[in-house]
C-alpha cells in the first residue's frame, strides 16, 4: 500500500533572463510542469541483483523504480537475464532495506537529483532501513562521497550477489527526470550545506566549468574563449578534483556559474539564491532543458547562449558570449 508523502504539485518556472522572442519555443512547453505525487510503499521478500529488484513470488520485477526512461520489453528481458546468469546461487540476507536507485544512477546528475532526491523520502525511516546501494555505483568517488557528506546509513551490494531483502521500502521517482519537487530539492540542498564545514578555500566571483574532451562536448576554439574569460576573470574550475565540502565553499561567494550543458551545471545547487547560471546549450535544443529547470527551482537567473556542432567539436562564438559576459559584469 502506497503512503503518499508529497502531493501532486506544479513547478512554475520563470523564463530565461535573455530570452529572445525567436527563442520562446525552446522553452515555454517548460514554464509549467506538473509533478507528480511521491510516495514509499513496503515488499516482503524481494530480490536484488545489482541494480535490479524483483519478486519471485509475484512473478515481477520492479521496472518502474529500477529502470530510468521507457525501455522495451526485449531490452528489460535482456537486461534482468544478464544479470541473473551472472549471479551465483548463494543468496545473501538482508533483513531490512530501502530501494533510491535506477541503472542511470552511476552519472552525476542523475545521482543527485533522481537518487538522493529520492532518499529524501525516507530519511525518517533510514535507522531501520539502510540504503541499499549497488557496489557499481558505490565505485564512483561522489557517490561514497555524498552518502558520507549526507550522513546517509548504508549498505553496499556487491557486483553480482543475489540478495533477498526480507522487508524492501521502495521509493517513487520524485520527479520525471529534469523536473523537481522543489520542496524536496530544497530539502536535499540545505542537507548538503548543514553537513558542510567551513573550509578556508579562496571563494571565485566567477566560475567557468572546466569539461574534459574526453567525455565529449569539447569546446573546439577554446583557445578563442579564453581571453574572453580572463578578461571577465573568469577562473576555470574542474569540480571532479573537488568534495562536496571544498565545492560549496568555491560557491559560496560565486556570483556567475558558466558552462556547456552537462553533469558540472548541477552544482548551481551550492550557488545562493538570486545569482547567474549561464548555460552553453545546443543550438535549436527544446528538449534538455533540466539545467534551465533546475536553475529556476535554485532560484537563480539562468541566461543562456548556443554551441553549434561540427566535425571537431563544439563551436562557441566569441563575440557573443563577450556581449553576455560583459552585460553579468
Amino acid at each position: 500500500m502506497k503512503k503518499i508523502l508529497y502531493e501532486k504539485t506544479f513547478s512554475l518556472r520563470n523564463p530565461p533572463r535573455n530570452l529572445r522572442k525567436e527563442e520562446v519555443s525552446l522553452f515555454e512547453h517548460e514554464f509549467k510542469k506538473e509533478i507528480k505525487e511521491s510516495y514509499i510503499f513496503f515488499e516482503k521478500n524481494i530480490y536484488a541483483i545489482n541494480t535490479i529488484i524483483f519478486s519471485i513470488r509475484k512473478l515481477k520485477y520492479f521496472n518502474k523504480y529500477s529502470f530510468f526512461g521507457d525501455k522495451t520489453l526485449f531490452e528489460r528481458i535482456k537486461r534482468v537475464s544478464k544479470n541473473i546468469i551472472r549471479t551465483p546461487k548463494k543468496t545473501h540476507i538482508i533483513h531490512k532495506g530501502a530501494w533510491i536507485v535506477d541503472n542511470k544512477s552511476h552519472v552525476y546528475f542523475h545521482w543527485i537529483f533522481d537518487a538522493l532526491e529520492r532518499s529524501e523520502l525516507v530519511t525518517e525511516d533510514l535507522k531501520d532501513y539502510p540504503l541499499l546501494v549497488p557496489e557499481e555505483f558505490y565505485e564512483k568517488q561522489f557517490v561514497a562521497e555524498s552518502l558520507n557528506h549526507l550522513k546517509l546509513n548504508y549498505i553496499v551490494l556487491k557486483k553480482n550477489q543475489l540478495y533477498r531483502i526480507k522487508d524492501l521500502l521502495i521509493t517513487s521517482k520524485t520527479a520525471m527526470s529534469g523536473n523537481y519537487n522543489e520542496t524536496i530539492l530544497r530539502s536535499l540542498i540545505n542537507r548538503f550545506k548543514n553537513n558542510s564545514e567551513f573550509i578556508n578555500i579562496p571563494e571565485k566571483e566567477n566560475i567557468f566549468i572546466y569539461r574534459d574532451s574526453k567525455i565529449g562536448r569539447n569546446i573546439e576554439n577554446f583557445t578563442e574563449i579564453r581571453p574572453i574569460l580572463d578578461k571577465y576573470k573568469y577562473d576555470v574550475v574542474d569540480f571532479e578534483k573537488y568534495t562536496f565540502t571544498q565545492k560549496i565553499s568555491l560557491l559560496r561567494g560565486c556570483k556567475n556559474l558558466l558552462g556547456m550543458f552537462g553533469s558540472g551545471l548541477s552544482n548551481m545547487i551550492f550557488l545562493n539564491e538570486g545569482n547567474n547560471l549561464i548555460e552553453i546549450r545546443n543550438e535549436n535544443d527544446n528538449k534538455n532543458n533540466a539545467f534551465f529547470s533546475l536553475a529556476s527551482a535554485c532560484n537563480l537567473n539562468y541566461y543562456y547562449l548556443f554551441f553549434k556542432i561540427n566535425e571537431k567539436g563544439c563551436y562557441v562564438d566569441p563575440l557573443i558570449l563577450d556581449n553576455l559576459l560583459k552585460k553579468l559584469k
